[in-house]
């Protein structure tokens, strides 16, 4: 494993395009999301919406950046399944090898330089524990896209379908999300989508984060966090924030066995 990791680390550092595009997108998106949201006040009316908004605009960005994730397994499948077949390695080891030297680089380093840029322009609550729940909540919803990216990538061998799924499925899980459309409104049969939406669980726990013991004023009207929280259906406490985050590390765990089980049921020519 060590020497097949090397491997996909060299090819990393020759061509490292792909990570530095990763981290320039990511830093110039997190500039525009906070002079857009900058130091957000505590309306009722701005402050809300705007903190609301700005969370969409974050998810949306940490699910549709990693649609690259795809290729991870597309790029050298070639060489894997000659390699393979005739025993040079176990497809632990490359699978293993290959997430871990895409992750790190290219999903865990850019996204906290995101977290860290966007939480303090946009003045959100000025508590450790909260912005460490905030970068918590920003990296696994980048791994939970990645990973059902290297599921798609480990099956499908011409990129051009892949690229198309993948966003197919990002749309669905957004509309899925509870913020377009009214998830009580749908038919039954329907309304199981949103248990696989990744833009519900980040979105609900960003806004638990941020809302929860606030108050928003305007004039003579206050409105608690809370209260807000509960009108839009979003379950509050302790619970309500961590079980968003243990939903996510769940689809993470089935999204990272089916990619390895596909990974290892592809046919292998000598």
């Amino acid at each position: 494993m060590r020497i097949v990791a090397r491997r996909a680390f060299l090819n990393l550092l020759r061509n490292p395009e792909a990570s530095l595009l990763q981290i320039i997108m990511l830093t110039v998106l997190a500039l525009i999301v906070g002079i857009i949201f900058f130091d957000v006040d505590d309306s009722i009316q701005i402050g809300i919406q705007n903190r609301y908004g700005a969370f969409f605009f974050m998810t949306m960005n940490m699910v549709f950046s990693n649609m690259s994730a795809v290729q991870v397994f597309m790029k050298e499948r070639v060489i894997f399944l000659h390699e393979s077949a005739n025993g040079f390695y176990r497809v632990s080891c490359y699978f293993l090898s290959k997430i871990f030297c895409d992750i790190l680089p290219l999903r865990i380093f850019p996204t906290t330089m995101f977290a860290v840029i966007t939480y303090w322009m946009i003045g959100l609550r000025a508590e450790a524990t909260k912005f460490f729940i905030y970068l918590l909540n920003l990296l696994m919803t980048t791994l939970s896209a990645a990973l059902l990216a290297f599921c798609v990538g480990a099956r499908i061998s011409t990129i051009s379908v892949a690229m198309a799924i993948i966003p197919l499925c990002f749309i669905l899980m957004l509309i899925f999300g509870g913020l377009f459309v009214n998830i009580t409104s749908l038919p039954t049969w329907l309304q199981w989508l949103k248990w696989i939406s990744i833009f519900r669980y980040s979105l609900n726990t960003l806004s638990i984060n941020e809302f929860s013991g606030m108050v928003f004023v305007d004039g003579n009207m206050t409105v608690n966090g809370e209260d807000y929280l509960i009108s839009q259906g979003i379950p509050t406490g302790t619970w309500g924030l961590w079980q968003n985050q243990l939903a996510l590390f769940i689809m993470q765990i089935i999204l990272l066995t089916l990619a390895y089980i596909q990974l290892r049921t592809v046919p292998k020519l000598k």
